[in-house]
This record gives C-alpha cells, structure tokens and sequence, in this order.
C-alpha cells in the first residue's frame, strides 16, 4: 500500500511539472485595424467586423475609426495598428523618407469621381474658358481633372482655370453658387451637388484615369514576421467586398449604421458609387503608383528616381488567385 501511495505521489509530482513546463495554449493575438473615411469605399472594413468574417478567419480584431491617413499611418509604422485604409501618395511619401509602410492590396485603382457640372455645361469642349474646382493643387481632384481636361484636348490652367476649394461641402455650394462651371466630386456630395441644380457631366469610372487612390496597407515587417496573419486579413477582405457586390439589403443596413445615412436615395447612390469603382480582386496596378510619383515628383527629385514596386506587394493577392479564392467565392473568374 506505503509503494503505491509513493508510486501514485511521484506520478503526480512528475504531472504538475510536466505541466508546469507545458506552454499555455496560444491565444490569437489582438489585432487594430483602422479605416479613414466615411465613405464606400471603406464599407469592407465594416463588412468584415460586422459579418463576422475576421472571425472566420482566425482573427481577433478591433476595428477603428481615425479620420486621417497620414495620422493612420503614423499608427502603422509605430506598431499601433496593423492594418488601415490608404491612399498611394502617403505610402510613396512615408517611403521616399525610408518608412516600411507597403500596399498588400488596392480597393481603389482609378481616380474615383463624378464631374459634376452647371446645366448650361453640355459637353467637356463647354468648359474651354470657365473655371473649375478642386479641394486642393496636388490633390486626387486636381491631377485627376487634368488628366481628364487633358483627354478631352483640354489644357488645365491654359484652357480651363482651376481654383481650390476646400472639402467637397464647399465644391458644392461653389457649384450652385455658379462660382465654378464643374467639378469632380465623390458620393455623397454629389447628390447634394444634383440637388443644387448640377448635373452629372462624366462618370470617370469610364475614363479609367490610373490612381491608387484606396490601399490596404500595413509595414513590410509585420508582413514578413506575420504573413499567415496577413493573408487571412486579405481573405477576409474578399469576403466583404463580395459581400458588398451581392448582399444589397444587409450592406444597406451596414452602412447605414457606419455612416448614419437614413435617405435611401443616398444609401444606394453611395453603394452604386462602390460598385462603380471598387476592384473584386485587390491587386494593385503599378501604373496607378507611377502617377503618383509623377506628382510627387513635380516637387520631391527623390520621387523621380523611385519605382512604383518599392511601395506595394502583391504577392498575398496573387497567391490568393492562384489558389483560385476569389474564383471559388464568385463562382466565376472576377478579374
């Protein structure tokens, strides 16, 4: 009896310390993502929290808001969030300076707006010799409308005048205040600008002018020490953004809640916007960086010099291609 009490101690002895030693089942860790604008084109941030697709994917996520991408940014480099809704002109700039920040992925790769106009304004020829708007010089507004003037045979500054405005409330109570002939504009200010008496002159989807303007971005550190993470990120994006495309009444109520929106008119204007410019597959387009460094480079040598690649990776997106995701979640090829 005294050998087995001893026997059975020893056993237990040697369990605790077995036990001891174990390490702790791992928890996944939290992660902070940010989106940076109330607009449609950030919807798949909230499609994922919401539809429970970080979930899905192993992820345990809080989702915040920081209404300014150069203040996200400064969050993803110092490790403070992982992920955050970017456009191309803050990563080239972070990257010129020797900052990691780096696209795995693009929502947006055109210059994503409306030309909105005055009545009288039938044609892009109407605007040789009137005035347009823009938020500001150097602005996706601004080179957007040169390119798209320049298209159409017009030359900005020679043949149209452009003045800066400011946010796009004041683009369009310049409009209806006949102080500019056109201007382009984002949902929802364009409802408001129609509103006002304006009219649609050019939807730029059309004119598929190259920008990236809407990255998902995080740091090249966090991609190479935390790759599985990061590419589950990337397929729960897809989720969403599918989602998005063919979950009309449940991402109606989902931006609704985000943006505070209740006018159905502008809840499904601001949808159609997304659906008009967001890409299904979220490659980024290297010629849509070029144009960013070609206007950085108007004012940064450095920007000249650079090649759109130093500044994204596509390699997450393209394995997930490969691996035929996103064509298992459309059910057909979406690219």
């Amino acid at each position: 009896m005294t050998n087995t009490i001893s026997t059975a101690r020893t056993a237990l002895r040697l369990l605790t310390l077995v036990l001891l030693l174990t390490p702790a089942p791992a928890h996944a860790q939290k992660l902070v993502i940010a989106w940076t604008a109330v607009s449609a084109f950030n919807a798949p941030f909230w499609i994922m929290n919401d539809a429970g697709f970080y979930k899905e994917e192993g992820l345990d996520v809080d989702t915040i808001y920081i209404p300014s991408s150069p203040i996200a940014a400064k969050a993803t480099l110092a490790g403070e969030i992982v992920f955050s809704a970017q456009n191309s002109q803050v990563i080239a700039d972070a990257g010129l300076q020797g900052a990691d920040l780096v696209a795995i992925g693009a929502a947006v790769n055109i210059v994503p707006f409306y030309v909105m106009a005055a009545p009288e304004i039938k044609t892009v020829a109407d605007l040789k010799g009137k005035t347009v708007g823009v938020s500001r010089f150097g602005a996706a507004t601004d080179f957007g409308m040169r390119m798209f003037l320049a298209k159409h045979g017009l030359e900005a500054h020679k043949d149209v005048a452009f003045i800066q405005i400011g946010g796009m409330p004041e683009i369009a109570a310049a409009l209806s205040k006949k102080i500019i002939a056109a201007a382009p504009m984002s949902y929802p200010m364009v409802y408001i600008a129609e509103q006002g008496g304006a009219q649609m002159l050019a939807n730029l989807a059309k004119d598929e002018i190259p920008f990236v303007h809407l990255t998902l971005t995080s740091t090249k550190r966090f991609v190479k020490d935390k790759r599985p993470q990061a590419k589950a990120f990337l397929r729960a994006y897809g989720k969403a953004v599918q989602f998005f495309f063919n979950r009309p009444a449940e991402t109606r109520a989902i931006f609704a809640k985000y943006t505070k929106i209740k006018d159905p008119k502008i809840l499904d204007g601001s949808i159609k916007y997304g659906h008009e410019f967001m890409e299904k597959v979220p490659l980024v387009k290297a010629a849509g960086f070029q144009v960013t460094l070609n206007e950085i480079g108007r004012s940064n040598p450095k920007a000249k010099q650079a090649k759109p690649q130093q500044f994204f990776d596509n390699s997450l997106v393209q394995e997930l291609v490969d691996e035929g995701f996103f064509n298992k979640l459309w059910g057909k090829s979406p690219l």
